[in-house]
């Protein structure tokens, strides 16, 4: 599925648009999806996804268990989201009963649990998501069929599934994006797999778009999302004549320097890397890596680590280069775990120089402080 057509002028248009709104809203320009008001609303989602992923469980899931219940009540478990201890709601889809079970988008799935020919259909459906080998296309019409097509149920537990390919959606908000971006395409009533893979493949086609438009080098699916649900929401606020300053004390317009773009920044990397590590066997298998902390620790960590080895590499004591400066891009810093054989986790972390990770790649890490010594001349070979 290529993605409905996008013009380029229209394109820009828009996005020149989306960033006065931002700036009308947060009182500071649009610099990018890891700062400001887009920092403030959207960054939230990675987080909940992991969160999810943990309630979820599904790696524990046995065939031998379908129909009965485990599968279903490790779901609801994963939609049904409200921690206030970690600030974490999921609003991806609409379960809490507000406005009766009725309109509820999991109502299906809540009501499978006293319906054993519906409860075994869904986690069947569920278990071919997740564990089985099953065409998507076929599983998602399943899941149409068996939930009378709640669309933001149905994205949300393929966004579960794989964060790379596959986006939440709320029908209403992303047509309003759409149509002022003129791309015609709507969501809206339109729940199939079809129409689903179109949305994807639309948001991965604004992608380099918005980095070319926004001056940044990397542009995620999530990040495309979130630019579209912002431009949409900012939209609703202006045409209700209720987009103001956000009020005093919130966070929205905080601009981050360049040592914690850094940060950030790689703090995705790392996340990537382990989303990507699956141990599959291809030409060579894949270590599987585990990130044994949330982000929040995870960029606490890098930092503390910045300020421990005083910004430099730890393997060479090069001063680093930090995002936004016009140095050299090799000397960016970078994640290294030190057993490469481990996992991400406290005590088995150290930031290196891009080129240097890139050149120690499985090295084992008194291997490859040897054959610095022999570079640097402080060690002859035997």
């Amino acid at each position: 599925m290529s993605g409905a057509s996008i013009d380029d002028n229209a394109f820009g248009s828009a996005f020149d648009r989306f960033r006065s709104l931002v700036e009308a809203r947060s009182g500071h320009p649009f610099r990018g999806f890891d700062e400001g008001l887009a920092a403030a609303w959207e960054n939230y989602k990675p987080r909940l996804r992991d969160y999810a992923l943990g309630l979820l469980g599904s790696g524990d899931w046995l065939e031998g268990e379908i129909g009965a219940g485990a599968i279903l009540n490790r779901t609801i478990e994963a939609i049904e989201i409200q921690d206030g201890r970690l600030n974490l709601t999921n609003n991806l889809v609409f379960w809490q009963n507000r406005f009766g079970h009725a309109n509820r988008d999991h109502r299906a799935v809540l009501e499978a649990a006293s319906n054993p020919a519906l409860r075994g259909r869904i986690e069947r459906l569920l278990f071919d998501l997740y564990r089985g080998h099953a065409d998507e296309g076929v599983t998602f019409a399943g899941l149409v069929d068996a939930t009378s097509g709640k669309y933001p149920l149905l994205a949300y537990l393929f966004f579960l599934k794989d964060m790379d390919r596959y986006m939440p959606i709320q029908p209403t908000g992303f047509d309003r994006a759409f149509r002022a971006l003129r791309i015609e395409f709507t969501t809206l009533r339109q729940c199939s797999w079809a129409n689903y893979a179109t949305f994807n493949a639309t948001l991965d086609r604004l992608r380099p778009l918005i980095a070319q438009a926004a001056g940044l080098d990397t542009v995620r699916l999530v990040d495309a999302h979130s630019f579209c649900w912002i431009f949409s929401t900012l939209l609703k606020w202006e045409a209700e004549g209720t987009l103001e300053p956000a009020p005093g004390g919130r966070d929205e317009g905080r601009v981050l320097g360049g040592r914690e773009k850094s940060v950030v920044a790689m703090r995705y990397a790392v996340e990537d890397t382990v989303r990507h590590a699956k141990g599959q066997i291809g030409e060579r298998r894949v270590k599987n890596k585990e990130l044994r902390m949330n982000a929040a620790a995870l960029e606490k960590l890098i930092a503390g680590l910045l300020d421990l080895q005083g910004d430099r590499c730890a393997l060479t004591g090069i001063s680093f280069n930090f995002h936004g400066s016009e140095g050299d891009c090799n000397l960016l810093p970078s994640v290294d775990r030190i057993d490469s054989d481990a996992h991400y986790e406290e005590g088995n972390l150290q930031i290196v120089c891009r080129f240097v990770n890139f050149w120690k790649s499985d090295t084992g890490d008194e291997e490859f402080r040897r054959l610095l010594k022999l570079v640097r001349g402080e060690e002859r070979p035997e």
